[in-house]
């Protein structure tokens, strides 16, 4: 069984968004994810996932080698994008 998400790769969105969280919440975040010591370099990376089954939406980075990092769960904070959701299917989930 597939696990159904949505991704939002809107960079206007998601600046709007890491200045509603603030520098301080960001930077602790990055810390907590192991990627203040080499942060994110530019908002190419960005996107946001809402994941169906566990109604979770979370902030997450990737790097251009293509590892992906998870840095915060964004649920809660009024400037979550509206438009540009897009559909995927990841993985499957026994």
């Amino acid at each position: 069984m597939s696990i159904v998400i949505f991704r939002n790769h809107d960079k206007k969105a998601i600046k709007e968004l890491l200045k509603e969280i603030g520098k301080e919440r960001y930077e602790n975040a990055l810390k907590d994810a192991g990627l203040d010591k080499q942060p994110p370099i530019g908002m190419d990376g960005f996107y946001i996932e809402y994941k169906v089954k566990t109604h979770e939406v979370d902030l997450y980075y990737r790097y251009p080698s293509n590892t992906k990092f998870y840095i915060m769960s964004v649920l809660g904070f009024w400037l979550i994008p509206e438009n540009g959701w897009q559909y995927h299917r990841a993985g499957t989930k026994r």
